[in-house]
C-alpha cells in the first residue's frame, strides 16, 4: 500500500486544491471498487456496474474525512 505523505495531508487540511486532488486521485480506484452494484439482467445474468451515486457519496466521505483527520505522536515503541 502506498501512503500519502504527511505534508500533503496537512496541505489538504489547509484547503490546498492540488493536495486535495492528489488524495482524491489516490483513493479513486478504491472508491470505484467499493461502489460496485450487482443487478440481474432481463436474460437472468448477474451484471455489475459502478453506481455513480455511491461513488459520489464515497468521494464526499473522503473529502470530509480529510478535515476531520487528527495527527498524534506515535508510541515510543513504534517501528516503521
Amino acid at each position: 500500500m502506498k501512503y500519502i505523505p504527511y505534508e500533503i495531508i496537512k496541505a489538504a487540511q489547509n484547503y490546498d486544491s492540488e493536495a486535495i486532488a492528489y488524495i482524491l486521485k489516490h483513493f479513486e480506484g478504491f472508491i470505484a471498487a467499493e461502489s460496485k452494484t450487482k443487478y440481474e439482467s432481463g436474460d437472468g445474468q448477474i451484471k455489475t456496474y459502478t453506481d455513480d451515486d455511491l461513488r459520489y457519496l464515497g468521494q464526499i466521505g473522503l473529502y470530509s474525512a480529510i478535515f476531520r483527520f487528527q495527527f498524534r505522536e506515535p508510541p515510543e515503541d513504534f517501528e516503521e
